[in-house]
Formats: structure tokens, sequence, C-alpha cells
């Protein structure tokens, strides 16, 4: 009974797997903003209308030109004096809600609503003037992720001593591939399954897991995957692990059915596994399968960015965050790094704008009537003092200057906090993208749903994929020459 309970145990956690990973199903969406979606249509169509037909389907929380307010009122100041209302930030952010040559309204809806959205267009495109009407971003599954890992394993297959054991362990980094059809998780899958490709030369030999342990070569294919997968995400990283552990149980239950099947007659290869080379001329020859899938991948990345990109209007030039980031960084530090690169009356402001325009907003009635007008981006460390006059122990009146602003971190904190998460204002849109990024007007169509700052991760991912095959190729042709005595 016993001989069955690690039998039992790998198949759970096998059937587990399968369920975790499917479960895990995730499509890659693209969009220019993260969070949200840009619902377009020509401005002869009235926003009335097109909010009818959003709220008729469901679409709640709708970011449009109606319903902007001003953000923030001095209770001391309520009217202020501005440089110029043209190029004020309240006048600026209104374009937010215009593609470049203005003739296109945008509505920013999230993204959880992106279906929904696409219903609601299709009855915006029978109204008057809305034929051309579109949402950007949708859902693309990359199928040249999965095609090219699915060639990878049939080539190992084919030409592996043991077929049998490399269809069995090729069947959860395929399944995985498939759920989760990212770039970074094709490369880690590729150089494991040359990991297990390399087992096959071992399979049912004597003393074969003390041998895999040993195996440099084993390992390096075997374990470098992991960093790579959890280049993409923890999450990535988390399945493939998975992914390994189910792998081998399969591994495991296909042994022990193999052993079972022989009715007590195992026949065992004469030389044990640790007698074996998996350094071998064949092994050299399709070392470099990994390396080819890997740069087929990157070229796809390269010549059509991540996925297909919704080009229904050509030339169509829409506000979009100039760099994307996962971590948030909202702090002084990052405010003046981009407020650098930032100038007065830019035709999409950013959150540094927002930022600027609160703080003289705030600082307005402590400021001298007489200066002349800030046309300048406030600087990260400044400050307002009130002064104050009092009597001191002398009885001598000495002044005192009390802080009453400074554009510190927890400012900062103050004025995000004041961006409600449920609000109906562009600033949510920009909060909402992590960090003080810079607005610039981008063609649909360019890189659509390509964050630099994943593609710089992949990259990396599929170049450690290729180079970890070709030093590896280059290691074994050493070791061949040596053996032969070159």
């Amino acid at each position: 009974m016993k001989s069955f309970l690690p039998v039992v145990a790998a198949s759970l956690f096998s059937l587990l797997s399968v369920v975790i990973l499917v479960v895990s199903i995730r499509l890659p969406a693209t969009s220019l903003w993260r969070g949200f979606n840009l619902v377009y249509v020509p401005v002869e169509v009235q926003e009335e209308l097109v909010l009818q037909a959003l709220e008729k389907v469901g679409v709640n929380e709708v970011i449009t030109l109606s319903n902007q307010m001003v953000p923030l009122v001095s209770p001391y100041a309520p009217v202020q004096s501005i440089v110029s209302v043209e190029y004020s930030y309240l006048q600026q952010r209104k374009n937010y809600f215009f593609d470049r040559s203005k003739e296109i309204q945008l509505y920013y809806i999230p993204s959880k609503f992106m279906e929904r959205g696409r219903t609601a267009v299709e009855a915006i495109r029978k109204l008057p003037g809305g034929e051309s009407a579109g949402i950007e971003g949708r859902i693309v599954y990359p199928w040249i992720v999965p095609l090219v890992v699915a060639l990878v394993s049939v080539v190992l297959v084919v030409i592996s001593k043991a077929r049998l054991f490399m269809m069995v362990a090729a069947f959860f980094p395929l399944l995985f591939t498939c759920c989760i059809p990212s770039y970074s998780s094709a490369g880690a899958v590729l150089l494991l399954l040359y990991g297990f490709y390399l087992c096959s030369f071992l399979w049912r030999r004597k003393d074969m897991a003390k041998a895999i342990r040993k195996s440099t070569m084993i390992l390096l294919f075997g374990l470098t995957g992991v960093p790579i997968a959890f280049i993409g995400s923890w999450q990535e990283g988390l399945l493939f692990v998975l992914t390994m552990m189910a792998s081998l149980c399969l591994c495991y239950i296909l042994f022990w059915y193999s052993n079972a099947k022989s009715k007590g007659f195992v026949p065992v290869p004469i030389r044990g596994a640790q007698l074996v080379s998996v350094v071998s001329s064949v092994a050299s020859f399709s070392l470099f399968i990994p390396a080819v899938a890997a740069t087929i991948l990157s070229m796809a990345l390269f010549f059509f960015g991540y996925f297909p990109a919704d080009t229904s209007i050509n030339g169509l030039f829409l506000p979009a965050p100039a760099r994307y980031t996962e971590a948030m960084s909202f702090d002084s530090v990052s405010f003046q790094d981009s407020g650098q690169q930032e100038y007065f009356g830019v035709e999409l402001p950013s959150l540094v704008h927002y930022v600027d325009w609160v703080w003289d907003t705030l600082t307005y009635p402590y400021r001298s009537l007489h200066e002349t007008q800030i046309i300048d981006l406030v600087s990260a460390g400044e400050t307002v003092v009130m002064p104050s006059y009092l009597l001191n122990d002398k009885d001598i009146i000495q002044e005192e200057y009390t802080p009453i602003y400074s554009l510190d971190d927890s400012f900062i904190k103050s004025v995000l906090e004041g961006i409600r998460e449920d609000g109906f204002q562009i600033e949510r849109v920009l909060k909402t993208q992590n960090c003080f990024t810079s607005v610039v007007y981008r063609r649909m169509g360019d890189f659509l749903g390509g964050k630099s700052q994943g593609q710089v991760y992949t990259i990396l991912s599929l170049l450690a994929t290729i180079l970890i095959s070709l030093v590896a190729g280059i290691f074994i042709w050493r070791i061949q020459n040596e053996d032969e005595g070159f």
C-alpha cells in the first residue's frame, strides 16, 4: 500500500496543477493607459448620446470632458490671477479629451468594462456621424508564443531516444505557455524543455537521479528558467515553479507505470546513468534549438510589438504616457526629475503640472502681489513661510518665520490622496500610471500595449535564453574537441 502513496500524491498534485494553470489563464490586454481604455468618437456625435450608449450596456465611471471640475479652490483666494488663460493647467487638460486633430472626442472607461465598451461602440457607430467610432485596446491571443514552443517540443520529441518520456515531460511546460502566453515565460520554457531533453539520455538508467543532480548541463538548463520566469512577474515565476514540479510528478508516474507494466522484470540499460555523457554530438547539434526559437520570438517582438494593434482609424494620435512602471514612484525626487523635462504651457499637462497647480493655488494668498508672475514649475523642497513678531525676554520685538507649506513627500502625498479613486477627474487616470510621467500624442498601431519597461524585461529574458544556449554550445564543442585530441 505504501508504494502507491507517492503515485497517488503525484497524480493528485498533477491534477491540481492542471486546474491552477487553467484557472490562471491570463490573456494579455493592450491599451495605452494602465487601467483605462479610450473610446474615440467623432466630435459631431453629441456627448450625451455617447454616454447614453455606454450607460445602456452597463459602462459606468466614464471620465469625459463634461464632468471635469475645478479640483481645488483656495478658501482665502477663490479668484486668482494667472499668466495666461489659454495655457493654464485647467485649460490645457481639456486636450486629454481630443485627439491631436481635435476632430475626435475621447472617453476614458475602466478596463474592466472594455468588452461592454465594444458593444456600446457598435451602437454608437449607428448614430449619425459615428461610423468611425471605436475603442482603443483589445485582447488578442499571441499565437506565435505557444506555436514556437510547440514546434520546439515536437522537434525534441522526434530526435529524442526516449520519446514517450519527452512527450510526458513537455506536457506541463506547453500547457503553461498556452495559459501564460508571454515572451518571458516562453524563454523559460524553452530552457526547461531542453533540460528535459538532456535527461532523456539517462532515462531509466541506473542511478538516473544521482546523475541528473551531478550534471552541470542539465541543472543549467533546468534551473536557469526560474529567474527568467520571475523577470516577467512574480506570478509567472511561481506558476513556472509549479510547472516544473508538476512535470517531475508526471515523469515519476510514467516511471512507476513502466515498471508496473513490466510485471516485475524491469529491463535496464547496461551502462548506468553516470557512465553516459549528455555532452554528445546529438546534444551539441540540438543545443541551438532554444536559441533559434528565442531569436524567432525576439524578431516577432521587434517587428510586431507585443500584439496586433487596432488601426481602424489611420493616423489617429491619442494621448498616452511617455513611459510605464509597475512600482509606484510618487515622491519629491521623482517629481523633481520629471519636472526638469517639463515646461510651462505643454499641450498635455502631466501630474507634475497638477501638483504645481495645487501648490500655486494653495500658496497664492501668501505670496506678494508685487512678485513677477510665476511661469516656471515649482521645485522640490521649496517652502512658503509666514512671518510673525514676538517679544523676547528683553522686550525686543523679534521676527520669526513659521513654515506654511513645503513641497516635500508629505505634500505630494496629500495632493495625490485628494484625487478620489471613484472620481471622474482626468487626474485619476494620471495617478493610476504610478509615476510622474509626461504625456505625449501616440499614433494608434505604434507598439500599442508595448510598455517600455515590460519590453526591456522581455528582451532580457529572450537574450538570456539565447546566450545560455550559445555559451553551452561553445562549452560542449570545446569538450568534444579535447576528447578527440585537438
